[in-house]
C-alpha cells in the first residue's frame, strides 16, 4: 500500500505535489489539533464551572470583610449565577444561610442550629471522610484551591453526576463563616456531540480551503517555470530573441528565470558568433578558391603552349593552396579553443631564452629586421612553453609583414605587478584608433583591401588572445597610424614570488 503510494505520489506533477502537501500537512496540523480539543472539552466544562464558583466565593469574601452583615437576603443579592448553589454556616450564631435547590446533598455539611459551636471544631477542621463517602456511592478529590485557605473538592457519585464544591473559612473581626459553594457540573455528552459535530464541519470545510489555497500557491509558484517552459517552447533557430519576464518579487523563481534569460543571451551571442565565423570562414575561402579556379583556367585556356603563363599559374595557385592550409589551420585550433579541446600543460620556464630562441629564428627568416633585446632580469613565467612561443611569433610574423627591412624590432622584458611581461615594437605603418579597437576580432585585419603584398587571414590576433587568457595571462596592443605598434603580453610569475605578494 506504502510503495502504491509512493508510486501514485511520484506521478503527480509539481504543482498538484505542491498542492497535496499544502493541503495535507495543514489538514493533519488542524485534525491533530481538533483531537487534542474534542478530548478536553469536559476539562474546559468544569474549569468554567470550577471559574464561575471561585467568584461568588470571591464575592462573598469581599463583602464580609467590608463590613457587610451575612443573612439570607444579603445572600441572594450576592449570587452572580442562580445555578451555583450556597451553603454558609455562621459558627457563632448557629445559622445557616443557603440557597439551594431542593434538599442539600449528602456531602454538604450541615449544623444544626441548636448544637453548639464547639461541638464542629473538629468536624470544620476536617476534610471529608472518604470512606463514609464511598458507602453512599460518592468518590471525592482535594484540589488545592485558587486562594489560601480555600479547599476544593471535585467529588462524583454512582449515578454518573459530578460536582464541583468549594469550601472557605472566612474569619472578619468576631465572625466566623464557612461557606460551602458547589455546582453539578452538566452532562456534557450532548454538548460534545455537538461541538464535535461543528468541529467536524469546521474541519471539512478548513481541509477543502487549504486544498484550494495550496493550488493557488503552487500555481503562483509554478507561474515563473510556466513562462520558462512557453517562452522555451517559442525560441527557435530563427528567433533567439525571446526572454523571461522578471517582474515580480525578489525570490528564487526571479533568480531562476534571470539565469535563463542569461543562458538564452550566450545562446543567441554563441549562434550569432557561429554564424558570423561561417560567414567569415566561407568569404576567407572563397577567394583563394577563385583564384585557384581562374589561374587553372588559364592554365586550361593559353599555358598548355605558353611556358611563362604556366609557370606564373602554378605559383600562384602553390601561393594561395599554402593560404588555404594555413587558414584551415587556424580555423581548427579556434574551433578546438571554442570547445576547450586543447590540453594546456602549464610549467615554468624562462622568458628571457625563449625570446632569444624566437629572435635567432627569425634571423633566417627572408626578410630580416634589426632586433634589439631589453631585458632588466631573468624572468620566469608560469605558462604552456610551446602556446606563448606561438602567441610571441604570431606578433613577429605581423611585425614582418608590416615593417620595412631597415626597420627595427624590439623585445622588452621585464616584471610587473606579479606578471612575465614581453612587450614587442616595431615601427611599422601602425593602426587607426577604430582598428585597435577590433584588431583581436576574428578574420578582422587593418589592411581592409586584403592586398595580396600582405598575406594573412585575420586570424592569427584572435589565436594570441585565446592563447593569453588561457595561459591566465593578458594581452594588449598600442598604435598610431604611420608610427609603429607595440605589443604587451602579460603571463604569472613562478609560484614562489606570487606567494611573496608580487601578483
Amino acid at each position: 500500500m506504502l510503495k502504491r503510494s509512493k508510486r501514485l505520489f511520484s506521478s503527480l506533477t509539481i504543482a498538484h505535489k505542491i498542492t497535496v502537501l499544502y493541503g495535507g500537512i495543514f489538514s493533519l496540523a488542524l485534525l491533530i489539533i481538533s483531537f487534542f480539543v474534542l478530548v478536553n472539552v469536559t476539562v474546559i466544562v468544569q474549569n468554567n464551572v470550577r471559574m464561575e464558583i471561585v467568584k461568588i466565593v470571591e464575592n462573598i469574601d469581599e463583602y464580609i470583610k467590608n463590613g457587610g452583615t451575612m443573612s439570607q437576603e444579603a445572600l441572594e443579592t450576592l449570587l452572580e449565577n442562580k445555578y451555583v448553589e450556597v451553603n454558609i454556616v455562621d459558627t457563632k450564631k448557629n445559622k445557616v444561610y443557603k440557597n439551594s435547590v431542593g434538599e442539600l446533598p449528602f456531602f454538604v455539611r450541615k449544623i444544626p442550629p441548636e448544637q453548639a459551636y464547639n461541638k464542629f471544631e473538629p468536624w470544620k477542621n476536617n476534610n471529608f471522610q472518604s470512606e463514609e463517602l464511598e458507602e453512599r456511592g460518592f468518590k471525592v478529590s482535594l484540589t488545592k484551591g485558587f486562594h489560601v485557605g480555600e479547599k476544593e473538592y471535585f467529588i462524583s457519585g454512582r449515578d454518573g453526576k459530578e460536582f464541583v464544591l468549594i469550601e472557605k473559612e472566612i474569619k472578619f473581626n468576631e465572625d466566623c463563616y464557612l461557606v460551602q459553594a458547589f455546582k453539578m457540573i452538566p452532562d456534557n455528552s450532548y454538548y460534545v456531540q455537538s461541538f464535535g459535530l461543528r468541529l467536524f464541519l469546521i474541519d471539512i470545510f478548513c481541509i477543502f480551503l487549504s486544498f484550494l489555497i495550496g493550488k493557488y500557491i503552487s500555481k503562483r509558484m509554478l507561474k515563473p517555470v510556466e513562462e520558462i517552459q512557453q517562452t522555451a517552447e517559442r525560441i527557435s533557430i530563427e528567433d533567439l530573441s525571446q526572454r523571461i519576464d522578471t517582474s515580480g518579487p525578489d525570490d528564487e523563481m526571479k533568480e531562476l528565470a534571470e539565469t535563463f534569460n542569461s543562458m538564452f543571451s550566450r545562446l543567441e551571442t554563441s549562434f550569432q558568433k557561429q554564424n558570423q565565423f561561417v560567414s567569415d570562414a566561407s568569404h576567407e575561402l572563397r577567394t583563394p578558391i577563385s583564384v585557384i579556379q581562374g589561374y587553372a583556367n588559364l592554365i586550361n585556356r593559353w599555358g598548355k603552349s605558353d611556358p611563362t603563363v604556366l609557370e606564373e599559374s602554378i605559383q600562384s595557385i602553390l601561393a594561395e593552396t599554402e593560404h588555404m592550409s594555413q587558414l584551415i589551420k587556424k580555423l581548427l585550433f579556434l574551433a578546438k579553443s571554442d570547445q576547450n579541446r586543447i590540453p594546456i600543460q602549464k610549467e615554468q620556464f624562462n622568458l628571457n631564452e625563449l625570446v632569444k630562441d624566437i629572435v635567432k629564428e627569425m634571423s633566417v627568416a627572408k626578410e630580416k629586421r634589426n632586433t634589439v633585446i631589453e631585458e632588466q632580469k631573468e624572468v620566469e613565467i608560469y605558462a604552456d612553453n610551446s602556446m606563448v612561443k606561438q602567441l610571441l611569433w604570431i606578433h613577429c610574423e605581423n611585425a614582418l609583414k608590416y615593417t620595412k627591412k631597415e626597420s627595427t624590432i624590439t623585445f622588452r622584458i621585464y616584471e610587473q605587478d606579479g606578471y612575465g611581461c614581453v612587450d614587442i615594437q616595431d615601427n611599422g605603418t601602425g593602426m587607426a584608433q577604430e582598428d585597435v579597437t577590433r584588431i583581436f576580432d576574428r578574420f578582422y585585419r587593418a589592411d581592409k583591401s586584403r592586398n595580396k603584398e600582405i598575406p594573412g587571414t585575420g586570424l592569427g590576433l584572435s589565436i594570441a588572445k585565446w592563447i593569453a587568457e588561457s595561459n591566465d595571462g593578458k594581452i594588449s596592443v598600442e598604435s598610431e597610424l604611420g608610427q609603429g605598434t607595440t605589443f604587451h603580453n602579460k603571463f604569472p610569475l613562478e609560484k614562489k614570488n606570487r606567494k611573496k605578494g608580487k601578483d
